[in-house]
């Protein structure tokens, strides 16, 4: 998916995809979003090399991905968890999809997708 500003938002669509995002993919700058008491997606912001921080309307669209693919999709609203990806990390053992994060922030948004990136299927 692509933000309104620009940058690249990466969901998984199952555990084993969800841990290779969170834990193979991702580089430690990107930030990880998962909503936050439901089921779903692990969502990806990527910096791709960029310097500057994304802007709260990018934070906010992602996060509404990740609301989309969540059990609470149909909810009005629903609160999503962010952090850097460098503070995901997998519990030795742990079953595909399981993430434990740190420093997180929670931002409550409206489920809702973002345009797909072009060349990408749905």
């Amino acid at each position: 998916y692509l933000t309104s500003d620009g940058w690249s938002v990466w969901a998984g669509r199952n555990n084993r995809e969800n841990d290779i995002l969170s834990h193979r993919l991702a580089t430690q700058n990107d930030v990880w979003f998962h909503a936050h008491g439901y089921a779903g997606s692990h969502v990806i912001l990527r910096r791709e090399g960029r310097k500057e921080d994304p802007s709260s309307r990018a934070l906010e669209e992602a996060a509404g991905v990740a609301a989309y693919w969540s059990k609470g999709r149909t909810a009005n609203k629903v609160p999503v968890v962010y952090t850097l990806a460098k503070f995901v990390s997998k519990p030795r053992g742990a079953v595909p999809g399981l993430a434990v994060m740190k420093r997180e922030k929670t931002i409550m948004v409206r489920p809702a997708l973002l345009p797909a990136e072009e060349g990408e299927k749905d």
